[in-house]
């Protein structure tokens, strides 16, 4: 069963609590030391957060009556949990999960970016979740206390004994818990549209638009996918023109990794396949024609999230180095007699785009 607390508050005011509780508490010499293992894993943007260490110093501090210590062993009585901390605006958000042969699992969130009051919030899971505290104070008996009127009140007569009830079984009250939300599912799923332009990206400097889907997880890895439509300024010479036009698609693997709650910068590998439309006109011959379009296009994007939408709306500007993988050159050949082609359109090797835009995203930002 998950459960979430509210690491900052729900962390500081009960472990108040229990260091009130254990002012005076002494070690218990008759509780065996407990052998406890916890991996934490902190993901990028989370580095602020607790290690095991505090983990442990905070249990030392809340829990001074019993002793727990690092263990390093994977014997069956050894209590072992993995800890996953991660950035989710506003603050961090940890899974603390037992592992076999122990079973349990917390979710704590934390609104603090600076994780303070995580410690102990962890602290307190792990204890609840492998050894509960036992309370062993009793509330004392109302007849324990007489009143002042009990030694001038005179005596009774015995009377006799009414046989007792049978005592009811001890049937254990579930304690009430808050009530949970079910944990961030680990992906971002967006969609976008972009304002797309460049040089070298065909053989005159083009401008166009772009629409693009994108898949992240939560540790940076993703996937992009982008359609383009540019248009080129005409090629004149030989007093003809040729002017391209393009159809293509840029896909490939990214990475992003998170600078601020509302920046990130990703990092794209991506291939480009489409085809140019050559429109000419000026020549005796002008028929258009397509031609295949290759590319390979690494590229940094700086993203932002908008002001009070920053997991549903970001905005975002992109460079990318555009190789071409099969450069297309457009060429005429003039009635003079000479035999040799002229050049109208060169071939570009080598280019930059760029484009800016918006992304729509569901999921961890």
């Amino acid at each position: 069963m998950h459960r979430r607390w509210a690491g900052h508050y729900f962390g500081a005011s009960l472990g108040f609590a229990l260091l009130a509780a254990n002012a005076h508490a002494q070690p218990n010499p008759d509780a065996a030391p407990v052998e406890a293992i916890i991996e934490i894993e902190q993901a990028p943007g989370s580095q602020v957060c607790p290690d095991k260490e505090a983990v442990f110093r905070s249990i030392r501090r809340l829990f001074p009556e019993r002793e727990f210590r690092q263990g390093s062993s994977t014997s069956g009585s050894t209590a072992r949990a993995r800890v996953t901390i991660r950035p989710l605006p506003p603050g961090h958000e940890a899974v603390l999960t037992l592992l076999p042969p122990r079973h349990g699992e917390r979710v704590i969130r934390e609104e603090d970016e600076n994780c303070r009051g995580l410690a102990d919030a962890l602290a307190l899971a792990f204890v609840m979740l492998v050894a509960p505290p036992s309370s062993a104070a009793e509330s004392p008996s109302a007849d324990a206390a007489p009143g002042n009127d009990a030694a001038s009140a005179p005596p009774t007569p015995p009377t006799a004994p009414e046989p007792k009830p049978p005592a009811p079984e001890n049937v254990p009250i579930p304690a009430r818990v808050p009530e949970t939300r079910p944990a961030t599912r680990p992906f971002r799923a967006g969609f976008g549209a972009s304002v797309a332009g460049g040089l070298g990206v065909l053989s005159e400097p083009a401008l166009g638009a772009a629409g693009e889907v994108e898949l992240f997880h939560e540790r940076g890895f993703g996937l992009s996918v982008q359609g383009l439509r540019l248009w080129a300024l005409p090629a004149e010479a030989e007093g003809g023109s040729v002017t391209l036009t393009l159809w293509g698609a840029l896909f490939g693997p990214c990475y992003r990794q998170r600078f601020a709650s509302t920046s990130r910068l990703d990092a794209c590998l991506r291939f480009g396949l489409g085809s140019q439309h050559a429109s000419v006109a000026g020549f005796q011959s002008s028929q258009p024609g397509n031609f295949p379009w290759q590319v390979l296009v690494p590229s940094l994007s700086y993203r932002h999230g908008m002001p009070g939408l920053g997991e549903l709306l970001s905005g975002f500007v992109r460079v990318g180095f555009v190789a071409q993988l099969n450069p297309q050159s457009f060429s005429v050949r003039p009635e003079d007699g000479s035999g040799q082609n002229a050049t109208i359109a060169s071939a570009p090797r080598f280019g930059v785009m760029t484009d800016i835009g918006l992304m729509f995203g569901v999921g961890p930002f």
